[in-house]
């Protein structure tokens, strides 16, 4: 995500003349912010940055050094062993995969990491369990990987990571929770959520600032995020307005996929799923779809609320100009008065397919009039 200015109140007008909602001043807030920080959260994703991300690798050299420089042969084979089980053969991103397991235990310390990964089934599983995402083969699998990630844990405290963390990142993070707290106070991103998902939402969110987040913006354990402590408060607002929609229909929806049967058959919505570059993810269409859902809502969201990108823009550049989908959902909803009527986001996502309004050659034409005709034109291939 690309920084923009900080937006304090609530602008008069929203963008792209969609309706204004009423301002703060004049109605009770209802999102609950909380903005911490965390030093394991942040000692679990600088494990995945030096392991081996190759999207971290040109972000993080000094930090990656000092990892790689200093920690003992067994700490590296330990990295080693997670970037082949977790990124290369399962295709997760190590550092995002773990701060969303950890999350469901005390990430405040490194000791508290190192701890759940010595006792994964008493300090994790109980958190895990509670979520709709909870998989017992899943939290298996991850338990096997347990001591490594333990080993890597202890090798990064050996090399004096807490006297490092301490004097390198905290100046930097300490006060970038306070400014996130004055920030987003004023913005009720929750109820907006809620209208166009057609159910209620628990209203705390919480900002987990750390420095070792970048480029990903990363929803953990329940309504919490993980943010870098550089990105201004839009950012953190686009996160929360983003990732609370996933997924914003039910995965296992027969019929919904029956609607979507003719637009996965389309040779250049095709074309977007399997010549994209596989590191941005989204790698199978219903991933598309889901991305791309989320993405036209929270754009909805961010421009009523006042802390939105250009839609044009964003989607021109975001991951190689392939969320069209996202931009034709966008273009489609606003088309059709759902921003300002609002509804249940899934049966209108089911409505407006069986309207023809989402057909393969509707999507094209849409993602056109947001984006242009260039960038729709990158995934005419065949």
């Amino acid at each position: 995500m690309s920084t923009n200015k900080v937006l304090l109140l609530l602008v008069a007008a929203t963008l792209l003349g969609c309706a204004d909602p009423a301002p703060e001043s004049q109605r009770e807030m209802t999102t609950e912010w909380l903005v911490t920080q965390a030093a394991g959260m942040d000692a679990l994703l600088l494990i995945g940055a030096a392991s081996g991300d190759v999207m971290q690798a040109h972000i993080y050299p000094e930090a990656i050094a000092f990892v790689r420089d200093n920690m003992s042969e067994d700490g590296l084979a330990a990295m080693a062993e997670l970037d082949a089980t977790l990124r290369q053969k399962l295709g997760q991103l190590t550092g995002p995969t773990l701060a969303y397991v950890f999350s469901a235990g005390p990430i405040a310390s490194l000791e508290d990491v190192i701890e759940s990964a010595a006792d994964p089934v008493g300090r994790l599983q109980p958190g895990l369990e509670m979520s709709p995402h909870w998989d017992a083969q899943e939290f298996e699998k991850i338990s096997r990987m347990m001591p490594t990630v333990q080993r890597a844990l202890t090798a990064l405290r050996d090399i004096g990571f807490n006297d490092w963390y301490a004097s390198t990142q905290l100046p930097n993070i300490t006060p970038a929770v306070q400014a996130n707290k004055e920030a987003v106070q004023d913005f009720d991103v929750i109820p907006e959520q809620e209208r166009l998902l057609g159910r209620t939402l628990d209203p705390g969110i919480e900002i987990v600032v750390v420095g070792f987040a970048r480029p990903y913006g990363m929803r953990i354990l329940g309504q919490r995020f993980v943010a870098y402590y550089a990105w201004e408060a839009n950012i953190q607002l686009r996160v929360a307005a983003h990732e609370l929609f996933h997924p914003p229909y039910d995965p296992d929806d027969a019929e919904l996929a029956e609607l979507l049967t003719e637009l996965e058959q389309d040779t250049w919505m095709n074309s977007i799923v399997e010549n994209h570059d596989p590191k941005f993810g989204y790698n199978s269409f219903m991933g598309v779809v889901n991305e791309g859902s989320t993405q036209a809502l929270d754009q909805i969201v961010s421009d009523r609320l006042g802390f939105a990108e250009d839609p044009g823009e964003r989607w021109r550049e975001s991951d190689g100009g392939m969320h069209m989908l996202a931009a034709a959902l966008y273009h489609a909803m606003r088309e059709d008065g759902f921003p300002e009527s609002g509804g249940n986001y899934s049966e209108w996502f089911k409505s407006a397919l069986r309207r023809g309004l989402l057909d393969p050659a509707s999507v094209k034409d849409r993602a056109t009039t947001i984006v242009g005709a260039e960038t729709v034109a990158l995934w005419d291939k065949t």
